[in-house]
């Protein structure tokens, strides 16, 4: 049986047109009989959430939506770890900025410092949403071996950051243009147990980035063929989103989630669910057969 897990990121980070996405996208799941894992920003750009945001996730954990940590301020793209692929392939800048500060960054990557920046996120979670986060997400795919270590001392057991394809953000496709179908990276194609005996949930892919509507037809198609390979390979396929950009085109984000919902409905044994939901029944930790590579520097 495969679970399928859509996850929408930097929910608490932005203005009043991401509140409304985050709102028109829990919403639109919910007519859909599906849940989603929301990864909220617990103290965005250092500054307290506004109270337009809390009010919006509380509405979405009181619609059965799960609530996860994506980092604690999310101010840089280097706030857990050095730049990562894709966010080096979105943002060129990342690397180049992260060169110049790195005698600053570097000292952020510490197990202690990383630890205690994961701690007062929870408490925020705690105090203003009565939730205990058992997954981490951090910002960019931004990583680093200390932050796992400081993971496991605050008290998360799962991550979920690393993707299998980025495919979804290369959609300026020209017309006639192959859909790529190549997988990235060198690592399980499913939750694997990494540094600090944490298990990883890699995310399969995202498809609704600023432009892809624009290539609708050939995004949903990408969808479908990933969503199959995905399934042969893991008990437990991620999909992501992130607020701003299912705002960019409501119409190919709603498209996106009915032609998955539909295609995944044809599954035998098929399932949504959320990532807290799987931690909380074990299914993630019993999805984790493998061990993850030696694969980061830093």
């Amino acid at each position: 049986m495969t679970a399928y897990v859509w996850t929408i990121d930097d929910a608490g980070w932005g203005d009043s047109v991401l509140v409304a996405a985050l709102r028109r996208t829990t919403e639109y799941f919910g007519a859909r009989g599906l849940r989603s894992t929301v990864y909220a920003v617990p103290k965005p750009w250092g500054e307290a959430m506004t109270a337009e945001w809390k009010e919006a996730l509380n509405a979405a954990l009181g619609a059965g939506h799960d609530l996860q940590m994506l980092g604690l301020t999310h101010s840089d793209g280097y706030e857990f770890g050095p730049p990562a692929w894709p966010a080096t392939a979105l943002l060129p800048t990342l690397q180049a900025e992260f060169d110049e500060r790195s005698d600053e960054l570097m000292q952020r990557y510490t197990v202690e410092r990383l630890r205690l920046r994961l701690e007062e996120g929870r408490e925020i979670f705690a105090q203003d949403y009565g939730v205990e986060p058992a997954v981490f997400r951090a910002p960019c795919g931004a990583i680093s071996k200390p932050m796992f270590g400081a993971m496991r001392e605050a008290g998360f057991g799962y991550h979920s950051g690393m993707f299998i394809s980025a495919s979804g953000y290369a959609h300026f496709l020209e017309e006639g243009a192959e859909i790529a179908r190549g997988w990235a990276g060198n690592f399980p194609r499913r939750p694997f147990r990494w540094y600090g005996d944490v298990v990883e949930v890699p995310i399969l892919n995202e498809y609704t980035w600023h432009g892809s509507g624009q290539h609708s037809d050939k995004i949903v198609d990408m969808a479908r063929l990933d969503l199959d390979r995905n399934s042969e390979e893991s008990p437990v396929v991620v999909l992501a989103m992130h607020t701003h950009g299912n705002a960019d085109d409501y119409e190919h984000t709603f498209r996106i989630i009915d032609a998955v919902a539909e295609h995944v409905g044809r599954k035998p044994g098929a399932r949504f669910a959320t990532l807290g939901e799987l931690a909380a029944s074990g299914a993630l930790a019993e999805a984790a057969t493998v061990e993850g590579p030696d694969i980061l520097a830093v």
